[in-house]
């Protein structure tokens, strides 16, 4: 018998096994015990070494086998002749001190594998023995110890025998299961062995005659995922790997899932473990907050990015009553303009960001209303420099205040009363509609608001009760920004199947906008929440797992989770939210695509990696998941540090280009280095004037080349925000001079060849730069040494 298994197959193997079997053999790590890490060194964390202890004590382990291998010929070695090695020249009493700070960071991760548990129990009733066979430096005194501290008494009274390779001085690959058999004085015949080591575990007992089962934990897309995890984890702490492990709790379950769905495995993987620590964050903070009150909370969550945490809040089964409120940006905002100077701080918020329909929306005016304000032009600033000073003002105020009447009669219809203690509950990130409605409910109602969000990031303090799971009492305002950067996809993952909602009927039942038609992405969208609400469901049985599995683990993992999904997100991920728009919820009805891989491409061929910088995409890591990890790590890097990384230094392994520069008074020839971009293209920079026409002797250097794109583009001052260019850029006209086309963008050209660009146009405002994007197809000389060697 020699067969793999998933988690999900482990409690009824010995359905399966051969009737010669009467002994059950396990691998401990990774099979009966589990860490709450991602991998095996995380637990050097807890010895106290300045600096971290990961480094040291890895080489000490490494040392102490090469000398063992030295003196013995074998590899094999114990754990007090690694802490031998980590610290030199101390008593013996000082190594088993160190010893015993390993062994006690062991119990603190460790736990035992619910299935595994259920097999091993399942093999007692049956009658069969149960032994451990373990590759480890632990003895099996010590190891028997560390599974009775870490997965408990009745775990550890089901073994009858422990074998360990630091013991026997050979490792299961070597041939310790030889000795083991001689041990127990039975045949191969007599053994099943269950591990998760391909090698270790199977090939190697398999050899001998023995039954194995090699246990498979995690499907491919898991075991990326999950490594990733702890690349962004180690991105965002730079603690962690040093004093701090990189902390997994739902690993377990990841194991447990059975659906291969990639959408189902998206929420289950992914949303569910960053949204049930949410749930159980909020829980934790309603308690807190009744105390301080000394009265009831009520949990109300914002629709409709609120929909799928109040989902994963239900599968807490707290007991605790909640609700939800249909409350907008828009219509928080709206209700909201209760005076003047309400309507004038909305404008002076909005000013220079909205069209004219939107924000006169807005400010619930009609789109005639607004055209009337802005003028003949139609002008945006000009309606928001009239519309304080009209009459209009005064009836925005009138309509507001009967909006808030339909907005609080849909709070109360919702279980709110009087005097109420509310918390609200949404993914923030800036808590724009408690900043609107504390005001209007606190007037109206002498309600009190608390709001608690996945992710707090204000830009201006409030003075409101605010909180995040994940904030600047935790992070740094660069890690928020890594969190928050695409936090679209999350919304569009968490809302629920319904539009924005824009009014509210006189009885307080909301009118929600009309959706635009996405079957295809309410179809994925419900998987990937049945995914999250499986995972929920089946954490809540699963409860905590190590002692290390506290409420700072779990938002420390999320957090890891999160950052993975916005900056390294796999292949499969990418095209499972590939369809997906986005709709801003203020009322415009207008959806923007979250993905547009051509897009970025293009951009990335134009400007090379300074794009990543100057570009403000909606799941830019998305759109370059193709372009390979190296990209989104260097975007994620960026990010996370703030860099101050200019185009300049993206400049290198340039290529010289002739140019000829002319004006009414003359012409002068330069060479104009083209530096490498992407795909193999090449981008240059001219000076432009609206004097100057260029002429760019391409075919001086090449029989064939591809244009990507000849355009005027602003130069910006250094202190530019990125991705906050308001100055578009100017397509350039340009003649091809003995170009022939082959297809599409590819020329043939003669060696006279050039792109002719007249001056920059005169409506164009501020310094521009004439830049050109190219692939060199065939260079003129390769093409030549081709034909004389012909």
């Amino acid at each position: 018998m020699k067969i793999s298994v998933t988690a999900q197959d482990i409690p009824s193997l010995l359905d399966r096994v051969p009737p010669t079997i009467s002994i059950l053999s396990l691998d401990c790590f990774d099979t009966l015990l589990w860490r709450n890490c991602q991998a095996p060194s995380d637990v050097f964390t807890g010895l106290p070494i300045q600096g971290g202890a990961i480094e040291p004590r890895v080489i000490a382990e490494r040392e102490a086998r090469k000398a063992e291998a030295y003196r013995s010929g074998r590899r094999e070695t114990s754990i007090e002749a690694i802490h031998a090695r980590l610290l030199p020249g101390v008593a013996a009493s000082e190594i088993a001190a160190s010893v015993a700070t390993e062994i006690a960071a062991e119990v603190r991760h460790c736990y035992a594998f619910p299935p595994v548990v259920a097999l091993m129990r399942a093999a007692k009733a049956r009658g069969l023995k149960i032994i451990i066979v373990s590759d480890t430096y632990f003895s099996a005194e010590q190891l028997l110890s560390l599974i009775e501290a870490s997965a408990g008494g009745e775990v550890a009274a089901l073994i009858d025998r422990i074998f360990t390779s630091s013991e026997h001085g050979l490792s299961k690959a070597e041939g310790l299961f030889q000795p083991v058999l001689e041990a127990l004085k039975v045949r191969p015949q007599a053994l099943l062995h269950l591990g998760d080591n391909e090698i270790a575990d199977q090939s190697a007992p398999s050899a001998l005659g023995i039954a194995t089962a090699h246990f498979v934990q995690f499907d491919k897309d898991a075991e990326a995922r999950l490594r990733l995890e702890a690349m962004a984890a180690v991105m965002l702490d730079p603690a962690t790997r040093q004093t701090e492990a990189v902390m997994q709790p739902h690993r377990p379950l990841l194991s447990l899932r059975q659906e291969q769905d990639p959408a189902f495995a998206m929420g289950h993987d992914v949303m569910g473990p960053l949204l049930h620590g949410f749930a159980q964050w909020v829980e934790a903070e309603a308690v807190q907050l009744s105390k301080e009150h000394g009265r009831p909370v009520k949990i109300m969550f914002l629709m409709r990015d609120g929909f799928l945490p109040m989902k994963l809040f239900e599968t807490l089964e707290t007991g605790r009553g909640y609700g939800d409120l249909s409350i907008s940006r828009l219509t928080a905002g709206r209700a909201s303009l209760m005076d003047h100077g309400a309507v004038e701080a909305l404008v002076a918020r909005e000013a220079g960001k909205q069209r004219l329909d939107v924000i006169g929306g807005m400010l619930l005016l009609e789109p005639h209303e607004a055209r009337k304000i802005a003028g003949p032009s139609g002008d945006v600033s000009t309606f928001e420099r009239k519309i304080c000073q009209s009459d209009a003002a005064q009836k925005v105020v009138r309509r507001s205040t009967r909006y808030a009447d339909r907005l609080i009669e849909h709070v109360r219809k919702q279980g709110v009363v009087d005097g109420d203690l509310l918390m609200l509950v949404d993914l923030g990130y800036h808590g724009t509609v408690q900043d609107r409605v504390v005001p209007l409910l606190k007037a109206r109602m002498n309600v009190e608001i608390a709001g608690r969000y996945l992710l707090l990031r204000e830009n201006e303090p409030t003075g409101l009760d605010k909180k995040g799971w994940f904030d600047k009492r935790h992070y740094s305002r660069e890690v928020l920004s890594v969190l928050g950067s695409s936090i679209a996809v999350v919304e569009q993952i968490c809302t629920q199947a319904k539009g924005s909602v824009i009014d509210y009927h006189p009885n307080g039942k909301p009118i929600h906008e009309k959706p635009g038609d996405k079957g295809r992405q309410s179809e994925t969208r419900d998987r990937i929440q049945a995914g999250a609400i499986a995972f929920g469901r089946a954490a809540s049985a699963l409860g905590r797992t190590s002692i290390s599995d506290d409420p700072d683990c779990r938002r420390k993992s999320a957090a890891a989770v999160l950052a993975r999904l916005m900056y390294l997100p796999t292949a499969a991920e990418v095209a499972t939210v590939g369809d997906f728009t986005h709709d801003a919820n203020l009322g415009s009805s207008s959806h923007m695509k979250m993905l547009d891989k051509s897009r970025s491409v293009r951009g990335l061929r134009r400007r090379g990696l300074h794009y990543l910088q100057s570009t403000a995409r909606m799941f830019l890591p998305g759109e370059l998941q193709e372009q390979g990890l190296a990209m989104n790590l260097a975007l994620f890097g960026i990010v996370r540090g703030a860099l101050d990384v200019r185009e300049s230094d993206f400049l290198a392994g340039g290529i010289t280009v002739p140019v000829i520069l002319a004006n009414a008074r003359g012409d002068c020839m330069m060479d104009i280095e083209a530096y490498p971009t992407h795909d193999g293209y090449y981008r240059m920079i001219v000076p432009a004037r609206q004097d100057l026409t260029v002429a760019v002797l391409l075919g001086n250097c090449y029989e064939a080349v591809q244009i990507e794109d000849i355009s005027f583009q602003p130069i910006e001052l250094p202190s530019a925000e990125p991705g906050r260019n308001e100055r578009p850029d100017i397509e350039a006209p340009f003649v091809q001079e003995g170009m022939e086309p082959v297809v599409d963008d590819l020329f043939r050209c003669t060696a006279s060849a050039a792109v002719l660009v007249p001056p920059l146009p005169a409506v164009a405002q501020g310094d521009y730069k004439l830049c050109i994007a190219f692939r060199p197809v065939v260079r003129r000389s390769d093409a030549l040494a081709e034909r004389q060697a012909a």
